[in-house]
């Protein structure tokens, strides 16, 4: 199977609400959960502001959208990370 990846909100009582329109399989599945953070103060809870597929005319259009908003997130990842994907992901060393 491959892998699944969406965003969605986890209730007071450890339950996770998945998207409208994401279908998962049943049976046993490895569940990793890393919380979002910075998606701006001003937002309801559980909003969050991605770019919705349905608000492109093609899929390109969506992919280059979705591009340029991943721009914006600040992250915690290493300036270097393109350039020295095997050392992170591997621990190859660095070139």
């Amino acid at each position: 199977m491959d892998a699944i990846h969406f965003q969605a909100e986890v209730g007071s009582d450890n339950t996770i609400q998945v998207p409208e329109g994401v279908t998962l399989p049943a049976g046993l599945a490895e569940v990793t959960v890393m919380p979002v953070t910075n998606v701006g103060d001003s937002l309801p809870s559980g909003e969050l502001p991605l770019v919705k597929r349905e608000d492109y005319a093609t899929t390109w259009e969506w992919l280059y959208a979705v591009g340029r908003q991943a721009e914006t997130w600040d992250t915690d990842l290493p300036s270097d990370m393109a350039e020295n994907h095997d050392f992170y992901a591997h621990g190859k060393p660095k070139e």
